[in-house]
């Protein structure tokens, strides 16, 4: 590890809700295993016709004082819950100006991973409150982004981590993040191959070719990484089906389940589809997206 790496933070957005406060203590814990410092971040979001440095109108002045102190206090409060939890973790806060959206996608020029709690709404309001800040902030992030709308299932056995892998280079930032948290963690990878067939005969035809295609892919993407973790147990699995529900239930039970972004065809092409929101929104365990550097050469796009 390098010094870089030492120094970089892990950012997790602070707000006054359970998932807020469930996604601090994830992101906490996360930074003590990796004994990297954590960032706490809380935007204010001024309204529309605010005055945010007010001189000449009291009452203004009065208001916009008492939003800054509010955002104030939150960190402390945030500061005093991770702190608590893990006495000696390194821990700074940051208060921005502007939409949760914004202020987190420019923390994630130089953090290890940003950190959201997602709460349970609907589609329609998550889609139009700050509930829906999840997907914004992972279509742009430069880093992993976790989002963590359950508790990670620290009581099974054996504890697992489950990635999803495609077969393709963009499925390698996404397995390298898995392997490496598996072996922190002393979890077993569960390597998932979703093949969606349409029904009827050819469909019937096809199965076999497709669970051939799927088990060569898991075994292409992996073997790098099964040797350089020769101890991190490995269970591969090829599964028929929508990628949302498939995933969904190999992570029931896991650690975190591990997707990657960016690129066409399959699920990593998806990313502002159903397949990418319907996981931020339903996952089971904490879900950690992990992008693809952009290569011009590989015909690979956003």
């Amino acid at each position: 590890m390098t010094t870089h790496e030492k120094t970089t933070p892990i950012v997790v957005g602070v707000e006054h809700t359970d998932a807020g406060r469930l996604a601090m203590v994830w992101a906490a814990d996360e930074a003590a295993r990796r004994a990297l410092p954590l960032r706490l971040v809380h935007a204010l979001d001024w309204p529309a016709d605010a005055d945010r440095n007010p001189e000449l109108n009291p009452h203004r002045q009065t208001w916009s004082e008492r939003f800054r102190d509010a955002g104030l206090r939150a960190l402390d409060e945030a500061r005093d819950l991770v702190v608590t939890r893990h006495p000696g973790l390194s821990v700074n806060a940051v208060l921005a100006d502007g939409t949760p959206v914004a202020a987190l996608r420019e923390q994630s020029r130089d953090a290890a991973m940003i950190v959201l709690g997602s709460r349970r709404l609907s589609t329609a309001t998550e889609l139009l409150t700050t509930g829906g800040i999840a997907v914004p902030v992972t279509a742009h992030a430069r880093c992993p982004v976790v989002v963590v709308r359950e508790p990670e299932h620290t009581g099974a056995e054996p504890p697992t981590i489950v990635v999803a892998v495609d077969g393709a280079r963009r499925s390698e930032p996404a397995v390298a993040y898995a392997f490496d948290e598996a072996a922190r963690r002393g979890a077993t990878i569960v390597a998932v191959n979703v093949r969606q067939l349409s029904g009827g005969l050819v469909a019937g035809l096809r199965m076999r070719e497709e669970m051939q295609e799927g088990r060569l892919a898991l075994a292409e993407t992996l073997a790098g990484w099964t040797e350089k973790y020769p101890s991190v147990p490995v269970h591969r699995e090829v599964a028929v089906g929508h990628p949302v529900e498939v995933l969904r239930e190999a992570a029931e039970h896991a650690l975190c389940l591990v997707v990657g972004t960016r690129g066409r065809g399959g699920f990593a092409g998806l990313l502002l589809g159903s397949v990418s929101q319907g996981l931020i929104r339903h996952a089971r365990c904490p879900l950690v997206v992990v992008p693809t550097p952009y290569d011009e050469t590989s015909g690979d796009h956003d």
